[in-house]
């Protein structure tokens, strides 16, 4: 059997590379191997259904191939499930391919690999020679191929047996409408607003003099023609090199296009699973979050576009070093959570020395762990500027078999440069010498002013905070940032006058050098972790942190802290969402930092998690997600989706401490319609992970949204109350449990015993006095308070949820209301003055006089002083 097949999401050249090759192997069978372009989908089931009989991949027994024929491709990774024949020696292959060499290619018996525009083109040479005729239908697909893997003839990878084929193919009938009708169709409203996206959000980076262009985009649904749309962007900004990444549904594709020898798209492509040429490529990216794959695409063009080479360019920053006071065994903590292989030893900007890995090991091996890092580094390292030409670098890593080279300039450590940063550079194998997982490009990226929205939503008492906050930090050469849900909300419209400023600096010194502009103000600082809050004499209050990094000694635990970048805080934060920043200082004010896509996911209304261990190192965000999708309406995102449900699968809320859990949960229960958030905690395991017995049915259901209608009535007339609303919600969340699963939940959420006694009581009062209701007739309103004055308000507005008997609902809401404002004139002193004496009777007469003012027996304080000397005469009461 011979099988003829192509590449994984086919294009035209792939499919009329395989009607080519029907023609040149006619008793073989046609097969995809994958999935293929929208274009090619739409255009195969509308015109050519009839040329190509196509087999289904997993249809095809493979034991009976014996030859496969490959086309557009030769790369084992792209062939989907005929990967499994290759190297078996018992298949013969066939090879028609026009894409340069690649690691993973495949060896055929015949191959026919030339460096023209497409594919397609060496197949139509063939039949040429053969002789062999084509209808018309047939030469119009070819001819499709052709157009398309050409840009219409104007990519530079475009030769002459490319327009000789496409001459000859016109000569067989080729239908031009056609084509241009495919090359050149109206854009979709989708389509449109990708390409909006991916102007709006290309930013420019320069790398030894090149500009090169990457851009971002997202749609929640699939959008086909992407490569088209980056194409047109390329072409209307007369782009050199262009790559972009852009997130639809569960995956990312990356489209590079490029005109210039000095950047290979088809490398670029390579190292995230695709292929291509140098001029174009594509990859298609899974399990990555669109940040992570922009990283990837930076650090890939860094070290393959060199035309400039020196040690700034490619050196990491900040950097991470150890002090001469640190042990061999922090040390060894230090290595193992930067994930390096070496650290420098600095005191006062100046490098001491090196300290590696297999120095700290071989210590600790020996009982050596509480020894000086000074005595077991490398002294005397040589240094480097970051004008050093990478050629010196390489003399000192690889001549003098030094593994890192601190990069200084003006006495000052400014950057490291490892082994495998030079190698990756001059693409060479990687050595283990990489660095961690949070060093990124030092770049700001502003995407967007904020400034008006700032003078319109903002009191202008705060603006002139934050202004002043702006001026103080550019006197003390530091950066000052607006940061958080502050942000989030500004950009949302929403009202939010909680803020939170962030320095890159010394947060506590600029917090006390701020509030010395405002008279009253005073500072409260929390030195441990490089805090401060600001209180203002006017009741305001803004929050000051120096910027910070956060790693988790393990899952569930609380995080450490130490000082970072601003980039490096925003990091540590829950979601895109949440990682805005608003410059303050004067030079750039109002100026947004969004350097993971946070403006976007704002505007797709998405939430977002930023790194794939973030909810096993604190499972309490998988809440905090559910919290903001219930606030917003937010969609949470599909990848970030599935990642909550592993976590929950993973048990990780077993490890997380009850109390942090009760104030995830008080949050949530605290919103305007926890019922939402309740729901989505069911859906994803979140209630059940905190307690087995905990679940949110029909009935549960049914009673929270009873109790968001109470708590509704009871915010229009009577919110000048303070209510716990979240004590309401709780109640119904756990109002179908038995008292001993109650009591577990209130365990789980670390409530004091003596708080869960008062909670298991209260529920049995509660279900006591509903029956007491129930059971009895019509109640005089002393009786009504009489049942209900023991009852704290969250009680009483949930039995208005619980009852299902009007009666029941209209008496406590006239108790609510109503009766537990109700007081005698009648006060002790006045009683003393009436002749009685004082004592615990005075309570039993206020307390009869305050039922016969509910019952209406007595209106006035001169009624009130019959009703006493009537049924209290003076003298007859014992002392």
């Amino acid at each position: 059997m011979d099988v003829i097949t192509t590449h994984i999401s086919a294009d035209f050249d792939a499919f009329a590379s395989m009607v080519a090759a029907k023609k040149l192997y006619p008793d073989a069978l046609v097969s995809f191997s994958g999935s293929q372009g929208k274009n090619v989908r739409d255009f195969f089931m509308e015109s050519t259904l009839y040329i190509l009989s196509i087999e289904r991949a997993k249809d095809i027994p493979l034991e009976k191939i014996d030859r496969l024929i490959l086309v557009d491709t030769r790369q084992k990774s792209r062939i989907g499930r005929f990967a499994q024949i290759v190297g078996s020696g018992e298949t013969e292959i066939h090879i028609y391919d026009h894409h340069p060499d690649a690691e993973d290619d495949i060896t055929g018996s015949l191959e026919v690999v030339e460096e023209v525009g497409a594919t397609v083109t060496l197949l139509i040479r063939e039949i040429r020679n053969r002789g062999i005729e084509l209808t018309a239908e047939e030469a119009t697909v070819l001819a499709l191929g052709i157009y398309e893997d050409t840009g219409s003839f104007t990519f530079p990878s475009t030769k002459s047996a490319d327009m000789e084929a496409a001459s000859w193919l016109l000569s067989r009938g080729a239908n031009l409408n056609i084509i241009a009708n495919m090359m050149t169709s109206d854009l979709t409203t989708d389509q449109i607003e990708v390409l909006h996206q991916l102007i709006q959000e290309s930013e420019k980076i320069n790398i030894g003099g090149l500009e090169i262009v990457i851009t971002t985009a997202a749609a929640e649904n699939y959008v086909g023609d992407l490569a088209l749309l980056v194409h047109k962007f390329k072409d209307m900004e007369n782009i050199d090199a262009l790559f972009a990444l852009v997130r639809m549904e569960d995956r990312i594709h990356l489209i590079g296009r490029s005109s210039v020898g000095e950047v290979n798209a088809g490398d670029i492509a390579a190292e995230f699973g695709g292929g291509g040429h140098p001029q174009a490529a594509s990859a298609t990216v899974r399990d990555s979050s669109l940040f992570e794959a922009r990283e990837k695409l930076l650090s890939l063009l860094n070290e393959r576009v060199r035309p400039k080479q020196t040690a700034g360019e490619i050196m990491s920053r900040p950097v991470i070093f150890l002090e001469p006071d640190k042990t061999i065994s922090e040390a060894g903590e230090f290595l193992s959570r930067y994930q390096v292989s070496s650290l420098p030893v600095v005191s006062s900007g100046s490098v001491l020395g090196i300290l590696h890995r297999n120095s700290v090991e071989k210590a600790v091996h020996h009982g050596l762990e509480h020894q000086s890092v000074t005595e077991y580094m490398n002294p005397g390292v040589p240094t480097v500027t970051s004008e050093t030409p990478i050629e010196e670098v390489l003399r000192i890593t690889v001549d003098r078999r030094y593994r890192i080279v601190p990069v200084v300039d003006g006495g000052n450590l400014v950057g490291v440069i490892s082994r495998s940063d030079l190698l990756e550079h001059l693409k060479l194998p990687l050595t283990s010498d990489t660095t961690g997982p949070d060093e990124f490009p030092t770049g700001r990226q502003r995407t967007r002013s904020v400034k008006k929205l700032l003078d319109e939503r903002l009191p202008l008492r705060l603006l002139k905070i934050l202004r002043t906050a702006g001026e103080v930090s550019e006197g003390r050469s530091e950066a000052v940032f607006l940061v958080g849900g502050a942000v989030r909300d500004l950009l949302l419209r929403n009202s939010n006058l909680d803020l939170d400023l962030v320095v890159e600096g010394e947060g506590i010194p600029f917090a006390r050098e701020l509030a010395s502009h405002f008279a009253g103000c005073r500072v409260r600082s929390h030195e441990k972790f490089g805090t401060a809050v600001m209180l203002f004499h006017d009741g305001v209050k803004i929050d000051i942190a120096t910027a910070r990094h956060e790693y988790y000694e393990s899952p569930g635990a609380l995080p450490t802290v130490e000082t970072s970048s601003i980039k490096r805080d925003l990091y540590r934060r829950d979601f895109t969402i949440n990682t805005l920043a608003v410059s303050l200082n004067p030079s750039g004010f109002g100026q947004v930092l969004d350097f993971f896509g946070g403006g976007r996911d704002i505007k797709e209304r998405v939430i977002r998690v930023l790194h794939n261990l973030a909810f096993v190192e604190d499972p309490t965000r998988i809440m905090r997600a559910i919290r903001f999708s219930s606030r917003f309406g937010f969609t949470i995102a599909k990848h970030t989706a599935a990642l909550m449900r592993g976590a929950v699968k993973m048990r990780v809320f077993d490890k997380v401490d009850g109390k942090r859990i009760t104030n995830e949960l008080i949050h949530i229960l605290d919103e305007k319609s926890p019922s939402a958030g309740l729901s989505a905690m069911a859906g994803y395991g979140v209630l059940q992970a905190i307690h087995e017995a905990l679940t949110f049915g029909d009935k549960v259901s049914g009673l929270c949204e009873s109790v968001s209608g109470v708590l509704s009535w009871w915010r229009y007339s009577f919110s000048r109350d303070r209510l716990e609303t979240w004590r309401v919600y709780l109640l119904a969340l756990t109002d179908v449990l038995t008292n001993d699963e109650c009591d577990g939940v209130m365990e789980r959420l670390s409530f004091p015993s003596s708080l869960r006694k008062r909670w298991l009581l209260d529920r049995t009062e509660i279900r006591k006095c509903l029956a007491g209701f129930a059971s009895s007739g019509s109640l005089r309103p002393s009786e009504i308070a009489r049942l209900l004055r023991i009852f704290p308000l969250e009680s009483l507005l949930f039995m208005m949820a619980k009852t299902a008997r009007e009666e029941t609902r209209m008496s406590i809401s006239e108790y609510v209301s109503v009766f537990r404002h109700v007081k005698p004139h009648l006060t002790g002193r006045e009683l003393k003055r009436m002749g009685y004496e004082p004592g615990p009777v005075f309570s039993s007469i206020l307390g009869a006089v305050r039922d016969a003012r509910l019952d209406g027996e007595v209106l006035s304080a001169d009624e009130e002083r019959e009703f006493v000397k009537r049924l209290y005469p003076v003298g007859s009461i014992p002392t």
